[in-house]
């Protein structure tokens, strides 16, 4: 179990930075214990996000925060984490100072005094050296929280440099740029093939970034908008334009963590007092042409849309954040994601009151299948079953004829959980019949079959169903469909006549079935088995094939009649292929009573 103070040991350290930041922020809000150990919070990110943490004798056992991150923990857990740590210190030492006894009041005292004026001084250097980075960055914060010269004292010599009097002169776009061109290396990968082999040191980029985001933080802080601006739109452009394939396959660099810190802070931008309508138009201007770079297209490593759609309602009134809204329809009508533009001004329209118009959109875009499935799902929770039908029937038909299987499957599943919601029982046993003939997982479809025609009527229902279907006859991936349904029928001489049709890994397939044929047709499969048996023998050497030899004498052993066939089969191996002493191993290791 993770402690509160153990917190970093927990999560990688750009998330609990990134945490940290965030808790020193003041972005959690509405710390709560409802019940002992059981807190909930609400984090100020890209939205508010709602975090719920369980804690037991200060050991965190559970965590909860319904932000799209999927790693183990997010930003906004580790700085609720870190409030609740904070907070329980102070009711621990507030408890503590109440209790103090006037002795102990005394030596307090006494400790406040001057050092003897003939103790040896000890010089600044040989202090900090006694403190380690996170007991000295508590102590600068609380002391130039209390102390307004040196707060302004730091002030002056870490940012005040940052600040001239033309913020224009510090070109903070020149300076993210900076930091991803000047990250490039000799490759370690092939130091000597390739004069012109480079490649990207990306600790040293997020390194660069990280301090980069941390000034455009204090920039908000001070309203000095334009600095921030400039920093994270340059964030997200450089690291759209520079992606490649090894931050794909590296889980050490948490790229999308700094798009969504860029993206917080701009849409922070977009609701400070201080940004102009100016500002605010052209942050989506170059926004709109950030979300078109492959990175986030392709990869799709942030949802540079979904904030380009955020920017543009705090940037705009209703009419123009619409207007771009079907500014974006008409340039991406082909783009694969056109239905998350679609679901932005659904939910723009709804926000409006203009439910008709939505209506209307929702209408117009249903050849996205995506928007067919919100649909439907949404008849259905009306229990307007019939229409949600209908749309299904519109969608079979229609990706029938472009022929898109996958999704005519997909559209009838959905048919049949209507059905069987509503107890269709004829509908059911039709789409059944019609799932089973054309997809895959056809048992799933038998069983419910088997259970809804009339008994009477099943037998010839299900061979007239399965002369319709394809089945594979393919016996290298276990089971077999055909097959199964033959052994659940008790049809063995179907099973045999279709053991003995397979054109491929016929001995696998008579070691997975034979069994179910044991009191039926044992003497027909003997001398089958016997003769794929040897003609595999001969044709195949190594231990890996000798095993599947001895499996396949075991299966022979459990038909009628089939010891005896074995004990001629391991006399003859031992005879023609004495030379295989790893077979005669394997053989005597299993068979040693067979002499």
């Amino acid at each position: 179990m993770i402690t509160l103070d153990q917190i970093k040991e927990l999560v990688p350290q750009r998330i609990f930075a990134r945490g940290k930041d965030y808790y020193e922020s003041d972005a959690v809000s509405e710390l709560s214990e409802d019940e002992p150990g059981e807190w909930t919070a609400t984090v100020e990110g890209t939205e508010e996000y709602a975090v719920e943490v369980s804690i037991e004798e200060d050991e965190i056992t559970s965590w909860y925060c319904d932000c799209p991150y999927d790693g183990e923990m997010c930003k906004h857990v580790v700085a609720t984490l870190l409030a609740i740590r904070d907070h329980e210190k102070k009711r621990k030492n507030t408890f503590s100072l109440k209790h103090i006894e006037a002795e102990d009041a005394i030596v307090l005292e006494e400790a406040k005094k001057p050092a003897d004026a003939c103790q040896a001084p000890i010089s600044t250097q040989q202090l900090l050296s006694l403190a380690d980075s996170q007991e000295l960055s508590r102590f600068i914060c609380d002391y130039a929280s209390k102390h307004s010269d040196f707060k302004t004292a730091l002030f002056n010599h870490l940012l005040a440099k940052e600040l001239p009097a033309k913020s224009q002169e510090k070109d903070y776009k020149a300076a993210v740029e900076k930091a991803f061109t000047d990250s490039r290396r000799k490759s370690s990968r092939y130091p000597y093939r390739y004069a012109n082999d480079w490649e990207r040191d990306w600790d040293m980029v997020f390194s660069q970034l990280d301090t980069l985001l941390k000034k455009a933080s204090l920039f908000l802080d001070m309203g000095q908008v334009d600095n921030v601006i400039a920093i994270v739109l340059q964030t997200l452009r450089s690291i759209g334009e520079y992606y490649d394939d090894e931050l794909v396959y590296n889980d050490d660099w948490y790229v999308s963590d700094y798009c969504e810190q860029a993206g917080d802070l701009l849409t922070k931008v977009a609701k400070h007092p201080a940004t102009t309508q100016v500002q605010k138009i052209e942050v989506l201007r170059e926004l709109k042409q950030i979300a078109l770079l492959p990175a986030y297209r392709d990869y799709d490593i942030y949802g540079a849309d979904k904030l380009m759609m955020q920017i543009n309602l705090l940037a705009q009134p209703a009419d123009k954040a619409l207007e771009l809204i079907d500014n974006l329809l008409e340039e991406r009508k082909n783009a694969y994601d056109l239905h998350q533009v679609v679901f932005q001004k659904v939910e723009l329209l709804q926000k409006q009151h203009e439910e008709e118009k939505a209506a209307d959109t929702i209408r117009q875009y249903l050849y996205l299948p995506e928007i067919r499935k919100t649909e439907v799902n949404r008849l259905v929770g009306c229990c307007q079953y019939d229409e949600a039908l209908r749309l299904l029937d519109e969608g079979i038909a229609m990706d029938e004829k472009e022929g898109k299987p996958g999704l005519v499957t997909e559209w009838r599943k959905r048919k049949l959980e209507i059905y069987e919601t509503t107890h269709r029982t004829s509908e059911i046993i039709d789409t059944c019949r019609l799932l089973f003939i054309s997809c895959r997982g056809r048992m799933e479809y038998y069983d419910k079959l088997k259970k809804t025609v009339p008994q009477t009527q099943w037998k010839d229902f299900l061979y007239a169903m399965m002369k319709e279907a394809r089945f594979g006859n393919d016996f290298s991936f276990g089971k077999n469909d055909e097959a199964e349904i033959y052994v659940k029928e008790k049809d063995y001489e179907r099973l045999y006549r279709l053991l003995l049709s397979v054109k491929y890994n016929q001995l696998q397939a008579l070691m997975n079935y034979s069994h179910h044929l044991k009191d039926t047709h044992s003497e027909l499969l003997i001398p089958l088995y016997t003769s794929l048996l040897n003609d595999y023998a001969e044709m195949n050497m190594g231990r890996k094939h000798y095993e599947l030899v001895a499996q396949a004498l075991s299966c022979i052993q459990e038909l009628n009649g089939g010891r005896k066939a074995v004990q001629w089969l391991v006399s003859e191996y031992r005879i023609k292929y004495k030379r295989r002493p790893a077979m005669m191993e394997i053989l005597d290791n299993q068979f040693n009573k067979v002499k």
